[in-house]
């Protein structure tokens, strides 16, 4: 289930970003919530970069720092992991229309990127992960994930999502006994959503 508002993570430096959440790990923010959060995002002035209001924001971060955590919990075991899916979603893809050539598989469920638009991030972001050996979804939905991490027989996953979905799909991944490592969108929305590339790569 996406948010109830739109984000933009973009209009924070990252350098700023990256502080953010490694203080807040450092000092065990992703175990509390409420006021301790309330404090860190005033003090990066987090709402006010993003333009959402404290308790929006509250949220976004609450979950941005689990999912943080999650990653650093399951490294270990992600990197012993020797079949790996990436999912990538649908909305990051430049176009939404008929000017995106890729192929749409009901059957997986997931569209087949045909590398059409050489700026395209869902392009970019194929070709990085099928490069690390990884195979790459884009999917219509969150929904989709469970019967392709079922059907591939994976052991590790990286799905790239906002915070809300990642941190809902940690539960999934613990039935399925899947190591996971999430990215997070760092604009959402239903099109035009953005992810970091640099992020990506890193955590692949």
């Amino acid at each position: 289930m996406p948010y109830s508002f739109i984000y933009d993570l973009t209009r924070i430096p990252q350098r700023v970003s990256k502080q953010l959440f490694e203080s807040a790990y450092e000092v065990g923010l992703h175990k509390v919530v409420g006021s301790q959060v309330k404090r860190v995002v005033k003090a990066f002035k987090v709402d006010e970069a993003t333009g959402l209001n404290l308790v929006d924001t509250i949220a976004l971060i609450e979950d941005l720092i689990s999912v943080q955590a999650a990653n650093r919990i399951q490294r270990d075991r992600f990197d012993k992991a020797q079949r790996k899916a990436l999912l990538l979603p649908h909305c990051a893809r430049k176009h939404m229309d008929r000017q995106c050539m890729a192929d749409f598989k009901a059957d997986i469920p997931t569209y087949e990127c045909k590398n059409c638009q050489e700026s395209c991030l869902i392009n970019q972001a194929t070709t990085l992960g099928e490069a690390k050996g990884y195979d790459v979804y884009v999917l219509p939905g969150g929904a989709c994930a469970e019967k392709i991490l079922r059907n591939g027989k994976y052991d590790g996953v990286v799905g790239v999502a906002c915070g809300m979905e990642l941190k809902m799909a940690l539960s999934l991944l613990e039935s399925l006994d899947i190591a996971g490592q999430g990215v997070f969108l760092t604009k959402n929305g239903c099109s035009n959503t953005n992810l970091n590339l640099q992020s990506l790569a890193r955590i692949l």
